[in-house]
């Protein structure tokens, strides 16, 4: 029925490897390519949780600074002064992660980073800040509602960060590649 020969058998087996390597290549190339998304995710993951390491401890000096008791004007006025420099600097940076959205038609004259809306993350920050030159106008005054004010950005904050990052997803794409 076949009469196959030599040259023909040795044809058949070296197509029968061919597509195999072919399977095996595309396998390797898009778990590579899986491995490669996930070390830019992870990079920039990484970049964000730091940002948001160091927004998370001007927050917390920010409470603790409303909470105090007992605590001079002038200390005050400068703690609250670097403070809201530091979180200025930090709603910035932030947009650097978290671009403002969409467009508005007062956004013309505005240079390009501060033209559209700006995501929620950076709002929690934003909130502190103005919480922070209030603050400062207060003098002696009662600074409960700005303590709570912060605490809750805070919150917010942490929770927006954690959507971003999403360190369960993280953790488990972790174990998966360690299996390998």
């Amino acid at each position: 029925m076949f009469d196959l020969q030599a040259s023909d058998l040795v044809g058949v087996t070296s197509a029968g490897i061919s597509l195999i390597a072919l399977a095996l290549n595309i396998l390797i190339t898009q778990r590579q390519t899986r491995i490669s998304f996930e070390t830019l995710k992870f990079n920039n993951d990484t970049q964000v949780m730091n940002w948001a390491n160091r927004v998370v401890s001007a927050m917390s000096e920010a409470l603790h600074v409303s909470n105090a008791t007992n605590i001079s004007a002038m200390f005050l006025h400068e703690r609250a002064l670097s403070l809201a420099t530091t979180l200025s600097a930090l709603v910035d940076e932030g947009r650097w992660y978290f671009p403002n959205v969409g467009r508005r038609p007062a956004d013309v004259d505005k240079p390009g980073a501060y033209r559209g809306s700006r995501q929620a993350i950076l709002d929690h920050i934003v909130v502190v800040y103005e919480s922070v030159n209030e603050l400062q106008r207060l003098e002696d005054g009662p600074r409960d509602a700005l303590a709570s004010k912060i605490g809750e950005a805070k919150r917010h904050f942490v929770t927006e960060v954690q959507h971003a990052v999403d360190p369960r997803r993280r953790a488990w794409v972790m174990d998966r590649f360690r299996k390998y």
